[in-house]
């Protein structure tokens, strides 16, 4: 395996911000933390923070974290004034001689997960010498990974448009890498980036609604599935809300993204325990249990997220909302002679109309009438 580094960004004045960027409270992490934390536990121990305006802030901070204090080094960069490229040179000249390539990454891009890290570097032990960029929906963001190659030239050039420019210098090395994360694209300039940021950590560890529509454009799924997915998830939020209000603590999140991705597999065979395992290669294992039992429930004693997606599944035929007796009277009929089919489409139906009376006697509204 090559041996990577972490160049981490931390210079600036953040002055469009109006606060210290590197360490302000981001939902209980420091954007600092969350960056190094996002390389350490993805298996990187050469970790790189590059420092110039409050250094004194960054380096206590670092010094107070006894887990990656021995993996990470803080490098000073006094020309910090003179923009990024400065300290991405600064970074670059403490990378070992041992390094075979190194991923750049601003500070304030800090909700990248670290599946996306993983993948790159899956993907970059296929790659002799070269760069590689993630991709979210065509966009390329960050961290980039950069071959040691280009050290000297980085080191000896002062180009006008920095590192850019010099990546532009050699396309013919570039590579992509496409993933369900948003967070390669999101920074915080701005106090309204910074809210932003903020709602979209705190659907973690589940993808939002772009991060799901996104995975269902690499999986290739039909318009007319999409549709109906997006039906099942309005309906199951709004059941979802409602039940909350009763005192239940559901998470709207795994709701939410569940629903979107129940049929992602949608024309394979066996297609829910396929739709579980597309989410988990895209990073999101924590949907498998959702995802895999939306046609058929091992067992459920009380409603939880599982249940109202499947009972939504089961109520809209497309985006059409339906009676259960509507929804089933097709497979009844059509495996009327078969014992074993049948059996399973009985269990389903029964399910269903069990956690539909339940949620109803909950919430106290016929679930027809919700839409």
């Amino acid at each position: 395996m090559k041996n990577y580094a972490a160049i981490i960004l931390a210079a600036g004045y953040s002055s469009r911000m109006g606060d210290f960027k590197p360490l302000m409270d981001l939902e209980g992490k420091t954007p600092l933390k969350r960056c190094m934390d996002l390389f350490y536990n993805s298996g990187i121990s050469d970790i790189i923070v590059i420092t110039g305006y409050l250094n004194d802030r960054i380096k206590q901070t670092i010094e107070d974290n006894i887990r990656l204090k021995d993996s990470t080094k803080m490098v000073v960069n006094n020309k910090y004034s003179e923009g990024m490229f400065s300290s991405i040179k600064a970074g670059v000249k403490e990378l070992s001689k041992d390094t075979d390539a190194f991923f750049i990454l601003p500070v304030d891009i800090p909700s990248v997960k670290e599946y996306t890290i993983e993948k790159m570097i899956e993907s970059y032990e296929r790659i002799e010498d070269g760069i590689l960029f993630p991709t979210f929906n065509e966009k390329k963001g960050h961290p980039t990974l950069i071959s040691c190659s280009l050290v000297k030239e980085i080191l000896i050039k002062n180009p006008e448009g920095g590192l850019r420019e010099i990546l532009n210098d050699h396309k013919d090395k570039w590579n992509y890498e496409e993933v369900a994360d948003r967070g390669i694209l999101l920074d915080m300039d701005t106090k309204d980036d910074f809210k932003f940021l903020c709602e979209h950590i705190l659907k973690a560890p589940f993808p939002d609604y772009d991060e799901c529509l996104e995975i269902l454009r690499l999986s290739r799924d039909k318009q007319e599935t999409i549709n109906h997915m997006i039906s099942v998830s309005e309906f199951s939020k709004k059941i979802g809300i409602l039940l909350n209000e009763k005192g239940y603590n559901l998470n709207l999140n795994a709701v939410e993204a569940g629903a979107l991705l129940h049929d992602v597999a949608k024309g394979e065979k066996a297609h829910a325990g396929e739709g579980a395992k597309i989410a988990e290669n895209f990073g999101y294992g924590c949907l498998r249990e959702i995802i895999s039992e939306h046609m058929d429930l091992k067992n459920f004693t009380k409603i939880s997220e599982k249940e109202i997606i499947y009972i939504c599944d089961k109520l809209l035929k497309g985006t059409e909302l339906v009676t259960l007796n509507k929804r089933f009277e097709q497979s009844f009929k059509k495996y009327e002679y078969e014992p074993e089919i049948l059996k399973n489409i009985n269990k389903r139906y029964d399910d269903a109309k069990t956690i539909k009376e339940n949620i109803e006697n909950i919430i106290g509204i016929r679930l027809e009438n919700l839409r």
